[in-house]
């Protein structure tokens, strides 16, 4: 039995064990799979096809470079999180509207998706905690959001 406000979910980095539950969560019906968050990791996104932005994503996922967290219920990827590095957000450089505002190692939150049938369950809260921990975990003093519609 779970207690009121106890998650039954799972808060897990994407890596490339991994991979295949992003890929499936970003190919579902009113996900993100149009821009595979990839929108502030290159200067310009505009002009790359949604499988580039993919193929993107997955080398990066690939390499090691830390994208974000997948919240599981059960086995199956229902939730997002993109948080990172600072510097693996090209576009935040020279953005005037998100400046940085440390010179301490700094990670940035971005963006959240949660499925539709698991929205309006506490499942960002936990991406978010979610998402802290793993920052913290990987050496982040300061972490920042930028929440945008």
């Amino acid at each position: 039995m779970v207690a009121e406000g106890e998650s039954r979910l799972r808060v897990l980095p994407v890596t490339p064990e991994s991979w295949e539950d992003m890929a499936a969560l970003f190919g579902a019906r009113g996900s993100p799979g149009y821009c595979w968050c990839m929108a502030y990791r290159r200067e310009s996104s505009a002009d790359m096809s949604n499988a580039a932005k993919r193929e993107a994503m997955q080398r990066l996922v690939a390499g090691g470079t830390p994208v974000g967290v997948l919240a599981y219920d059960g086995e199956e990827a229902i939730g997002w999180c993109s948080v990172a590095p600072r510097e693996t957000y090209a576009r935040l450089a020279r953005s005037r509207t998100m400046p940085r505002a440390t010179g301490e190692p700094t990670w940035t939150v971005l963006c959240f998706f949660v499925k539709r049938s698991h929205r309006k369950k506490g499942v960002t809260r936990d991406l978010l905690r979610g998402a802290i921990d793993y920052a913290r975990g990987r050496g982040a003093r300061y972490i920042e959001g930028y929440p945008f519609d």
